[in-house]
């Protein structure tokens, strides 16, 4: 598997809080890669810095064999569209349909044409299970529905890889499957991912490599079968009894 993201001594603070403190890590391209930890363990910030969201106080993260901590805005918008993200809350345009909100993008950023891009919606919200949705508004959708919709509006872009910050830690319990049962579905099609999760029983089934952050270090990383079943570190193997 080919390298397509590559941090290299990356730390960020904020004001006298160092939250990463040097971390350096590999993405392969078609890699499921699971971040967990601890709240507040920096996993989240770590996630930011990789599309440049967050500005790494110092270190590069080199994406498809760029440097991009030297982009300008502009350059950084470009790599944006090839990095797809997810956030936590759906941040969908309220006054917009599921099918406007996924057109937007691609019609103003790659000057797709509408009829293209409604084509390709279709499509995608057939692929996270909301093919009669098309037309309705994100106010009248579950929350798991709109979390389906933020991923298929994250795919229009057509991305190389995508990002994931804790996309089901505002869903209630039962919307919590319907949004993983999707992701693993885009694992399945060989998509990159980096997933920032709570969900233990997701990583330990999707994911190819876990990583284990901790006081803005990655502690321990592996497999799922090494890092569930055979932690190395005390860290590690303390973190896991009170999750699992």
């Amino acid at each position: 598997m080919s390298e397509i993201l590559e941090i290299k001594n990356l730390t960020k603070s904020f004001d006298e809080n160092e939250v990463l403190k040097g971390i350096s890590e590999e993405v392969h391209s078609g890699e499921v890669v699971c971040v967990i930890g601890p709240s507040g363990s920096g996993k989240s910030t770590y996630l930011r810095c990789m599309n440049l969201l967050e500005k790494p106080t110092s270190g590069s993260i080199i994406f498809k064999n760029d440097d991009i901590t030297q982009y300008s805005e502009k350059e950084l918008n470009k790599v944006r569209e090839e990095m797809g993200m997810v956030f936590q809350s759906f941040n969908l345009f309220p006054h917009k349909t599921v099918m406007e909100n996924l057109i937007l993008a691609p019609m103003e950023a790659k000057n797709e044409s509408k009829e293209k891009a409604v084509e390709r919606g279709h499509r995608l919200l057939k692929q996270v299970g909301l093919s009669d949705k098309a037309d309705a508004y994100p106010s009248s959708l579950s929350g798991g529905q709109q979390q389906r919709v933020a991923i298929a509006r994250a795919l229009m872009m057509e991305p190389d890889v995508m990002l994931f910050d804790e996309p089901t830690s505002a869903l209630d319990p039962e919307m919590v499957g319907e949004v993983l049962a999707v992701m693993q579905g885009l694992a399945q099609t060989g998509m990159t991912m980096v997933v920032v999760t709570h969900e233990m029983g997701f990583a330990r089934e999707v994911a190819d490599r876990v990583l284990f952050i901790d006081e803005g270090y990655i502690i321990e990383q592996g497999s799922p079968e090494q890092i569930f079943n055979h932690p190395e570190n005390e860290r590690t193997r303390e973190f896991l009894e009170k999750v699992l």
